[in-house]
């Protein structure tokens, strides 16, 4: 296991190193041109070829290559999880209410826009002014876990809502209880927080090879249960969310890690009408400086099915 430390300065650079992801090789890591349209972004390190390290305000995108200068959208990862499950461990310890620790996906090899981070980031917010597919296979703190379909479509545009699963919440939409803060959180049942525990998100398609569903599944050694989720219910007028997710995941879509804090939060981690939510007021000046990813495995699911 890798020590606590993230072993490095933390000073951006654009091109910081590459990690071995298993089933997918060599991915380089590009860091992005802004955290925000005007706003420096933090760094994002790539520490022994195996693990991700990144700081506040720190977001990078996999790349097939990393050249320092202009941004080269050519460059992005374009991987397709039709049929495939992603791995990786994740640790959020030290990240408070108002944290938010995230992998995700986004339709950046498709986008022709530079947008005004100057690096071709897209995503269904509309960060840097541009739209596209986004698949949020993890966002989450020590308290709250969310893991969220985008769609996208060119006449409509981007669906910032989308439909989340998981635990926390408290906007626009029903606040989400796939399990509780005894299950998942500091000391949790399950998954307790404080330690690094394994994520896995696996995409099953139909006989028609459309995408049938986003399946959540977090474990961590020695516990006792583990905890799951399915997305499989996405409805949105003037779309057709899964049949758009499919095409935007066989079109190929870019794995991203950020990290980024907020007085903003409680969308995700708080109390939520029922008040069985988390968080009661986000604490951004809390968080820690860096989070951790690593282990990455991408595996076709019927290889996994044959083998079990």
């Amino acid at each position: 296991s890798f020590g606590s430390s993230s072993g490095g300065s933390g000073a951006w650079r654009k091109c910081p190193g590459s990690i071995e992801v298993e089933g997918l090789g060599t991915m380089h890591l590009i860091n992005a041109g802004a955290d925000v349209p005007g706003k420096e972004p933090g760094s994002v390190e790539a520490l022994e070829g195996a693990l991700i390290v990144p700081h506040i305000s720190g977001r990078s995108y996999f790349g097939t290559s990393c050249r320092d200068g202009d941004y080269d959208r050519t460059a992005y990862a374009s991987v397709n999880l039709l049929g495939k499950r992603m791995s990786w461990t994740t640790d959020v310890s030290g990240t408070g209410c108002g944290c938010n620790a995230a992998l995700y996906l986004v339709s950046m090899p498709q986008n022709e826009e530079i947008g005004r981070c100057n690096d071709y980031y897209c995503d269904a917010m509309k960060v840097c002014g541009v739209p596209c597919a986004e698949i949020d296979m993890q966002e989450a703190n020590e308290y709250s876990w969310f893991s969220t379909l985008h769609t996208f479509n060119k006449e409509v545009g981007a669906d910032p809502l989308g439909v989340a699963r998981g635990y926390g919440g408290s906007k626009g939409e029903p606040e989400r209880r796939d399990w509780t803060q005894k299950e998942y959180g500091p000391g949790g049942a399950c998954i307790d927080t404080t330690r690094p525990f394994q994520v896995s998100m696996s995409f099953p398609t139909h006989a028609d090879g459309t995408l049938e569903a986003m399946e959540i599944a977090l474990s961590q050694e020695g516990q006792p249960c583990g905890l799951n989720a399915r997305n499989d219910a996405y409805t949105k007028a003037g779309h057709r969310p899964m049949e758009e997710l499919t095409e935007a995941l066989r079109a190929g879509m870019t794995p991203v890690v950020s990290y980024w804090k907020s007085e903003d939060m409680l969308w995700m981690d708080g109390l939520g009408a029922d008040g069985r939510g988390p968080c009661v007021k986000d604490t951004p000046d809390w968080c820690g400086e860096h989070v951790r990813f690593y282990g990455f495995a991408v595996q076709d699911l019927s290889d996994l099915l044959a083998g079990s």
